[in-house]
């Protein structure tokens, strides 16, 4: 993170959505367009982290969804167990989808399955020591890497650019709390 209280490098020109942005501008001035440079760098800038993201971890020998269970289970602190229940609601795929992951890391070692010992339809699945060890590594080393491609903000546009983004995601996250911001498209007759 950059010193506090001293600037980003400066950016010089116009970037593509400034010029998106004059183009709309000129061709229906009648029409608000300033979203264009808010949603648009967003949508931008998460196409290159999704890149740096998935090139880092190529080079480590792994892929975003090895990355996205074993983290799942890490984050649940000792003994890194969830049920596969579990880890299908907190990932968003379906029962087979998750089944497909977990055969997959079984194979490789890095998780374990097995049956409850009262329910035998509940499966629960946990990270082995390799798990573990290949988590807190690739982890580490993401970390790093995305910290580094944030080093040219201030430490205090770190915090405005957390708050803002913090605040745009609730209204997408938590809609119903007493935000008009984000509404449901109306369905067409």
């Amino acid at each position: 993170m950059a010193a506090s209280g001293t600037s980003g490098a400066a950016v010089t020109g116009d970037d593509g959505v400034d010029r998106v942005e004059q183009d709309w501008v000129r061709e229906r001035p009648d029409m608000d367009v300033s979203s264009i440079g808010i949603v648009t760098r967003l949508w931008r800038i998460s196409r290159y982290l999704e890149q740096e993201r998935d090139q880092r971890l190529a080079e480590l020998g792994t892929d975003r969804v090895t990355l996205d269970v074993l983290a799942m289970l890490r984050r649940r602190g000792r003994p890194y167990r969830m049920t596969a229940g579990q880890l299908t609601k907190a990932a968003l795929i379906t029962s087979g989808g998750i089944s497909g992951r977990l055969d997959k890391l079984e194979r490789a070692g890095f998780v374990t399955r097995s049956f409850h010992t009262k329910d035998r339809r509940r499966v629960d699945v946990e990270l082995t020591d390799a798990g573990v060890e290949l988590v807190d590594s690739v982890v580490s080393e993401v970390l790093d890497h995305e910290s580094a491609l944030l080093a040219d903000l201030s430490d205090r546009d770190h915090a405005d650019l957390r708050r803002l983004l913090k605040t745009l995601l609730a209204r997408f996250e938590h809609p119903d709390h007493d935000n008009d911001a984000v509404v449901a498209p109306k369905k067409k007759k």
